[in-house]
């Protein structure tokens, strides 16, 4: 019976999962970054196996060179998530380093018979701890990602780094082997090894479903001002009469241009427009709110969902997409968390319709998180 080699079958389901991808993956920075580390992933699968499906020298060449240059791509396709200042770095040449030192040790083998596979473990190991580092800072670190998406994109970059570890710890048991029995037992372990990457596979395709779906990208035709290219404080901003003016700031193009409808909304887009560094933004929110961007924005969008429930007869799948979300669980869950019910329910428990209208809510109910934020904080100083 025709069997095909178990590396060529993850082969086969990370092609798959390219193409879905492209076809009807995340927009921007998220969608070029999770193609590109995919693309990279597919590239080595099939290289590990040809090296050991027909074991021919150039295979056992090309095989290190092909691994080591993986955990440099994912490390700059996942920090590249970041904001653009912080993203273009004049540093990027130090990740050729360890591609070239296992190129080297691959080439010079016969003569000093250096353990590339320990190399490349340690390589692997090192990445993959700075990926799990990466995976848990703030939303500042996934500035161009949609600020629904942050909490996925996170859990995807700690899949990636949590298998790379993995990978590393497997190339690590395969010099051990090398050194001891000459390579009797490398084949079990990379069998076992890729019934294990197919476990990370199909956590990272649950994690891909919940990113939201490609959609049309707005244009921000924003000029920054040289002023948004400062250098941010490094000792941070903990005033919170600071605070209040970024606040202010952030409500301002909210209610203005009603910047919380744009799906494909990130916090790096939010910080172009208001002129103020995303780490900022993001530090005066968690301060003030104790909650992250993404939600203060969801509050934005359900307090326009409310007022659309309360004084039209629209359907609420309707409004749900002109207030900014773009998945029904996301919808539910965040219009649960502000309003303790779901929006169906909200718009029949409302006996008393009042006569606003989204761009005029009434003067007792402020508009929108911060506002209301604002409006305690004055009658409590009252």
């Amino acid at each position: 019976m025709f069997e095909i080699p178990l590396p060529f079958v993850v082969a086969l389901l990370l092609a798959i999962l390219l193409v879905r991808l492209t076809l009807r993956g995340p927009a921007g920075q998220v969608g070029r970054s999770l193609r590109i580390f995919v693309a990279a992933s597919l590239a080595l699968v099939i290289m590990v196996g040809l090296r050991w499906q027909f074991d021919l020298l150039i295979f056992r060449f090309l095989r290190p060179l092909f691994a080591a240059m993986l955990p440099p791509i994912a490390w700059m396709c996942f920090a590249a998530l970041g904001s653009k200042e912080r993203s273009q770095t004049r540093w990027r040449w130090l990740h050729v380093i360890p591609v070239l030192a296992i190129f080297i040790a691959s080439l010079t083998w016969r003569q000093w018979h250096i353990q590339v596979d320990f190399l490349i473990a340690v390589q692997f190991t090192g990445y993959g701890m700075a990926l799990m580092i990466l995976a848990s800072r703030g939303e500042d670190r996934f500035a161009q990602a949609r600020l629904g998406d942050v909490g996925s994109v996170r859990g995807i970059v700690a899949v990636v780094g949590g298998a790379l570890i993995f990978s590393g710890l497997v190339d690590g048991l395969i010099a051990l082997d090398f050194s001891i029995t000459q390579g009797t037992n490398v084949a079990t372990i990379v069998g076992t090894a890729q019934l294990v990457v197919l476990v990370v596979l199909a956590l990272l395709m649950a994690r891909l479903e919940r990113l939201s779906p490609q959609t049309t990208q707005l244009t921000d035709n924003v000029t920054e001002p040289a002023s948004a290219q400062q250098k941010e404080d490094p000792q941070g901003n903990n005033d919170i009469a600071e605070d209040d003016a970024i606040l202010a700031a952030i409500d301002e193009v909210m209610c203005a241009q009603h910047l919380y409808r744009d799906p494909d909304l990130t916090l790096d887009r939010l910080a172009r427009r208001v002129v103020i560094p995303a780490r900022q933004i993001s530090g005066a929110i968690n301060r003030r709110f104790g909650r992250n961007v993404s939600q203060v924005v969801n509050e934005y969008r359900v307090a326009e969902a409310q007022m659309l429930l309360r004084t039209t007869d629209k359907p609420v799948t309707e409004i749900m997409f002109d207030c900014g979300f773009q998945t029904k669980s996301n919808f539910n869950r965040e219009f649960g968390r502000v309003t303790g019910m779901g929006p169906r329910a909200y718009r029949d428990a409302d006996p008393n319709p009042d006569h606003s209208t989204p761009d005029q809510p009434t003067p007792d109910q402020p508009f929108g998180p911060i506002r209301k934020l604002f409006s305690e904080n004055a009658e409590s100083r009252e």
